[in-house]
């Protein structure tokens, strides 16, 4: 009886100017209705429900492809049906208009092997070396199969991706790359916690004007990730874009790596971006600033963010802190950024590592708030520990800390736990409503170490 209905609405829907029905959903079946309806001056690509296993798709000005609830979209695994150069499943370039909708998924089908480390990630040597000594096995999950991204949007503007799945991208599921003015609503992303190497959830790459909400995103990597960088066609001729005015709001994050990410390429300024409303649950870190290539990431703000942070195996980027902010250079050779004008506002959980913030020799961090932040530090859950004080700050121009309270697991302490707060070269801290103790279970340790720290000016209002 349900074939039967089916089957009028979609002569209805074909007989409809703005629709252009997926007949044969196939790689070409759906690219030529997509093109139908560009050809028409816009329209929705309609997919129908089932599994259908495609090549690359090109999306088109003023066309929606909306996949009906049951419709899958797979990367197909014949390297055959992947032309050189074509970076995903989905793909735009200079479009305008453009939409992903729907109740159906775009899967990517991801592949991995279980083997022993190759090379040497630089960015986590020493917790590499803490690993070998702690006897941890040195290996990890390492991509194999067909490896796109799900979707890249570039050069595109008046994007819209609302209800959709997107699971298991074999890259980052969604990248927007120099791209304005996009809206991501309602959409449920999943990549494997355990195996998703740099499978991140969506990725803002010199992109403007973006807003994400109402979102449920669980990614191995980075769940959301702002940076700057030249990619594609641009890198020959042109310098990298800002990423600025961004709002996520109302959404639910884990990830392996951090649920909030900026950097860490960082070849323009990262500004006015705003995380609010965020339960982060699971995740190996909540927030990570990591500024490498110059650049200056500045006007960021995380509000009502409550959070749970457990530590993954030794391969991720994170050790379950609630915080890393970091300034360096990636190579001798890059140019200095700048990390300032920063606030954490209203955060509460519980998290397992040490929470960083680190300026460099040449620049301090500067104008660096917290306030109202709860923290419980529970046992690491990993043979190699890492954790000594629940938040360390170094460098930093203008440290404002308020209303902050540090608690400790009072059953099962570990070893190497030292200070609530730890502070290093700051040139003027002010401190209001601080509670906290030592988690050590030496008494000499106090609750707050300082060296070479200068206070405040009386009266400075922030």
């Amino acid at each position: 009886m349900k074939c039967a209905l089916l089957l009028p609405l979609a002569a209805w829907l074909a007989q409809a100017q703005p629709w252009c029905v997926v007949e044969k959903p196939t790689t070409q079946g759906i690219q030529a209705a997509i093109d139908a309806c560009s050809a028409k001056g816009g329209g929705v690509a309609w997919v129908p429900p089932g599994q259908y296993s495609t090549g690359p798709l090109w999306l088109k000005d003023n066309v929606e492809l909306r996949l009906e609830a049951g419709a899958t979209l797979s990367i197909s695994q014949n390297r055959a049906d992947w032309p050189a150069g074509v970076p995903a499943l989905v793909n735009s370039r200079g479009a305008r208009n453009i939409s992903i909708t729907g109740k159906g998924t775009l899967d990517g089908r991801a592949q991995y092997e279980y083997a022993d480390m190759r090379g040497l990630d630089v960015e986590i040597e020493r917790e590499i070396e803490n690993a070998r000594a702690a006897g941890v096995e040195l290996k990890r999950y390492y991509r194999t199969g067909v490896q796109k991204y799900l979707v890249v949007l570039q050069d595109s503007r008046e994007i819209r991706i609302e209800g959709v799945r997107l699971v298991n991208s074999p890259l980052w599921t969604v990248r927007l790359q120099d791209c304005d003015q996009v809206w991501i609503r309602g959409v449920y992303l999943y990549s494997d916690l355990e195996k998703g190497v740099n499978a991140d959830g969506i990725d803002i790459v010199s992109t403007s004007n973006v807003l994400i909400s109402d979102s449920v995103i669980i990614t191995a990597d980075d769940a959301i990730c702002l940076k700057t960088q030249v990619w594609g066609r641009r890198a020959a001729r042109e310098a990298a874009r800002p990423t600025e005015n961004v709002t996520v709001a109302n959404c639910i994050l884990s990830s392996s790596s951090s649920a909030m990410k900026i950097g860490t390429e960082t070849h323009a300024g990262i500004r006015h971006v705003v995380f609010s409303n965020i339960v982060v649950r699971d995740s190996n870190k909540a927030i990570g600033i990591d500024v490498l290539d110059g650049g200056t990431v500045s006007d960021i703000r995380f509000h009502n963010v409550t959070f749970e942070l457990n530590r993954r195996h030794w391969n991720w980027w994170g050790s379950a802190e609630v915080f890393k902010f970091q300034l360096k250079k990636r190579t001798p050779q890059s140019p200095l950024g700048r990390i300032e004008n920063v606030v954490i506002d209203g955060i509460q959980g519980t998290a397992r590592g040490t929470s960083v913030m680190t300026g460099h020799p040449e620049r301090s961090l500067r104008n660096i708030t917290i306030r109202g932040l709860r923290v419980k530090m529970l046992p690491e859950n990993k043979p190699d520990k890492r954790a000594t004080h629940a938040m360390r700050a170094e460098r930093v121009e203008n440290l404002t800390l308020r209303d902050i309270r540090v608690e400790w697991d009072q059953e099962a302490p570990e070893p190497a736990w030292g200070g609530a707060l730890a502070l290093s070269d700051i040139d003027g801290l002010e401190i209001q409503g601080f509670h906290g103790q030592s988690g050590s279970r030496d008494p000499s340790v106090p609750a707050v170490l300082k060296e070479r720290v200068r206070e405040a000016a009386p009266g400075r209002q922030r």
